[in-house]
């Protein structure tokens, strides 16, 4: 992943400066176990979920909590099953506090990043934070 000077970066400025080029992706059919080894290996909150056609959803920490607190087996249990659909997403032109604002109303911490309608990268809560705490 690219490393961004949070510290160049200003609350009005575009969430698209923020955005890696890297998305870390998961299939649908694999394992809630998969996903879960995959964040922690990458120290990530959140994956992308995937098929031939592109996204269709997001997976995050929270959905696999969900799934342990259920007592759900996480060997078998696939993504599909578990993740978001509907991804809470802004275009690349948005400015970093109006991404906050979104994130916050909708209750989330990561927030998809589009250009020309479709999903390109992601954002979280603590690269948002990075921004408006440098101001």
């Amino acid at each position: 992943m690219k490393e961004v000077d949070m510290d160049s970066i200003g609350a009005d400025e575009s969430v698209g400066r923020l955005v890696s080029p890297a998305v870390a992706m998961v299939s649908p059919t694999a394992t809630l176990r998969d996903a879960v080894e995959a964040m922690a290996a990458d120290r990530l909150g959140l994956l992308v979920v995937t098929d031939v056609k592109g996204p269709i959803g997001v997976i995050s920490e929270r959905d696999i909590v969900l799934a342990v607190a259920d007592d759900l087996d996480l060997e078998e249990e696939r993504v599909r099953d578990h993740c978001v659909t509907d991804i809470v997403s802004v275009d690349e032109t948005t400015s970093v506090r109006e991404a906050a604002r979104t994130m916050a109303a909708a209750e989330i911490r990561h927030i998809g990043v589009s250009r020309d309608g479709s999903l390109f990268g992601v954002i979280s809560v603590r690269d948002v934070l990075r921004v408006l705490t440098a101001a």
